[in-house]
């Protein structure tokens, strides 16, 4: 019975404390390899990512993530260019990665220049 309680009572304890992580939505950042001359604003798949000189950041009010971070990465890259670094969730891509997910941004580029002729 005391079991019983105490995970009843635990229960509203957790969920209070996972609901401000929850709406927090979706931030990252990026630094471009190559600064844009004035400020600019893409969307990659619901998320508003601004560039200003070479920082990125990108915001999503009701969104947990775009993909694995590999895959986040890439979409970011193929549309704001290559990256110097990207940091999601916490997590920031080691540099053998970046190297990875600018290589397939690259190649997702000319894969789609390729489709569209």
């Amino acid at each position: 019975m005391q079991i019983k309680l105490f995970t009843a009572g635990l229960l509203p304890c957790v969920l209070l404390a996972a609901g401000p992580a929850a709406a927090a939505g979706f931030r990252a950042e990026a630094k471009l390899a190559a600064p844009v001359a004035s400020v600019s604003t893409t969307v990659v798949e619901g998320v508003a990512w601004t560039c200003d000189g070479d920082a990125c950041v990108g915001v999503a009010e009701k969104r947990a993530g775009l993909d694995s971070l590999m895959k986040e990465c890439r979409k970011v890259a193929v549309a704001v260019g290559p990256l110097a670094s990207y940091t999601s969730r916490g997590r920031t891509l080691s540099p053998g990665n970046l190297s990875v997910c600018n290589r397939l941004a690259a190649q997702s580029k000319s894969d789609s220049t390729l489709a569209a002729r």
